[in-house]
């Protein structure tokens, strides 16, 4: 018995595995195959990391601790505004944009994974952080 998966555009077949595993080269096979085509396979194998976050500058520390921009007195006009507005680093937003991508694949992955696997075995993985915890 064999699964029909929609990975973005395309419908992939990955065999269920069998409860005793007596199926699992295939499946394993064509599971690496699915996430290769679908460009996942490095979270299978390891190679697609979580990205890495950047340090925080100065000025986003201080807004993160609540301090008020320098001049901005209590109880003034746009003070609260001020304090609050940090323009965006773009080393930040480029890191948000790859975890987001990041945790796109991770999630299509495991759910490749958990749709073809027995209800007793996910049991046993779900709690797993990372698709290639899983696999």
């Amino acid at each position: 018995m064999s699964s029909n998966i929609k990975i973005g555009d395309d419908a992939v077949r990955v065999p269920r595995l069998e409860l005793g595993g007596s199926n699992w080269v295939l499946y394993k096979d064509r599971l690496l195959w699915a996430a290769d085509a679908k460009g996942y396979r490095g979270h299978l194998d390891g190679t697609a990391r979580e990205p890495i976050a950047p340090q925080a500058t100065a000025a986003q520390a201080a807004t993160a601790a609540g301090t008020a921009a320098p001049g901005a007195a209590a109880g003034t006009p746009g003070a609260a505004a001020t304090a609050t507005e940090v323009t965006p680093d773009q080393a930040q937003v480029t890191y948000e944009a790859a975890l987001s991508e990041w945790r796109k694949g991770e999630a299509n992955v495991k759910q490749l994974i958990a749709s073809t696997i027995p209800d007793s075995l996910f049991m046993k993985i779900r709690a797993k952080p990372t698709a290639r915890a899983i696999w």
